[in-house]
């Protein structure tokens, strides 16, 4: 072995080591911490685990209301990835937003016995920890063979998160966000004007995308021909449109401010992504465009009145992508609904 492959060798066993020992050294910490709680209140101390993506998290949220039917003096802990502790830390349900540094100090904590329930809403394939390769296991998903190749095959994003940690299946129930009056102020100065909609048009994930220039051209339509201003939210934008009724706020708000904008438009149009989640947790009419998924054809991510219809118009294609999905057929179906 030359010098350089011994000096990258110890550099990695070095970071391994030191993130085992620094990760460990926070685990422990919080197992005292838990049980200093424990002992000085006599409460109970429940586990929720969704870390991520922030539209999981939105469509999971009944979860801890249903929890906290079964627990109602417990204290709930909700284990979250820091970028979306938002919507945990906001809402009244929750007692503690778990702010996740790495898996494997999750790991540590729920194999101490410090939690009395834990109720893992994530599949077996999300619980790998990458710099150890430990994976949280999720003996519930594997006994009824729930994997991120067939979830959809099971139900909705709530139906599933309830089945893999052992909850009863609730239905008819729609998630809920909370914003804080300092989002809303910060939306209010804005000054936004009132017939809008909001689009949504990237996700993190390119086969769920609808074209750019179908966007582009929807937005002149609904600007022109329909007398709406525009409002894109998202990370970033791929549009290129100039016109002083479009708006974009691409990267520019937090996920409570977006969800604040949703609720104030009197649209959302949208892929299956998170801004659609929010889009049904404070009401706002949906059209979404939701195409084929891998070996997914009808998939249904949502619950209450997005899964119901009562709220939402979804527009699918038989076996097209939504990359692949016909303009005019999509805008004739817009606007059938916008003109009502």
């Amino acid at each position: 072995m030359n010098w350089l492959a011994f000096k990258t060798l110890w550099q990695h066993r070095y970071q391994k080591y030191s993130y085992i020992f620094i990760e460990s050294c926070l685990a422990y910490f919080d197992i005292v911490k838990f049980w200093w709680f424990k002992k000085t209140s006599g409460k109970q101390i429940i586990a929720l685990i969704r870390t991520e993506h922030f539209g999981d998290i939105v469509a999971a949220e009944p979860i801890a209301r249903q929890v906290r039917n079964l627990f109602p003096k417990a204290q709930l802990v909700w284990f979250v990835k820091p970028i979306f502790g938002e919507l945990v830390e906001n809402n009244p349900t929750i007692d503690q937003a778990w702010l996740q540094s790495s898996v494997l100090r999750r790991i540590i904590l729920c194999e101490s016995g410090i939690f009395d329930e834990v109720f893992n809403m994530e599949f077996w394939q999300s619980n790998f920890d990458t710099v150890t390769g430990k994976v949280h296991q999720n003996h519930i998903a594997a006994q009824k063979n729930i994997t991120v190749e067939n979830y959809f095959d099971k139900g909705n994003l709530l139906n599933i998160f309830q089945m893999v940690s052992g909850l009863e299946i609730l239905d008819t129930v729609a998630p809920q966000v909370y914003i804080s009056e300092a989002d809303k102020r910060f939306v209010d100065g804005l000054h936004l004007p009132q017939k809008t909609i909001v689009l949504h048009c990237n996700s993190n994930f390119s086969p769920k995308d609808w074209t750019v220039e179908n966007w582009e051209k929807l937005i002149t339509h609904l600007i022109e021909k329909q007398g709406f201003t525009i409002i894109e939210i998202g990370l970033k934008s791929k549009n290129t449109i100039s016109n002083t009724n479009y708006i974009n706020l691409c990267g520019q708000l937090s996920i409570l401010q977006t969800a604040e904008v949703i609720r104030r438009a009197n649209y959302f149009i949208g892929i299956d992504s998170g801004p659609a989640h929010l889009a049904n947790a404070v009401g706002t009419f949906g059209i979404l465009l939701i195409g084929r998924l891998n070996n997914f054809v009808k998939q249904m991510p949502y619950s209450g009145a997005y899964q119901s219809g009562e709220n939402t118009v979804i527009i699918r294609q038989g076996n097209r992508t939504c990359a692949e999905m016909d303009y005019e057929s999509v805008v004739q179906i817009i606007d059938n609904i916008i003109c009502k």
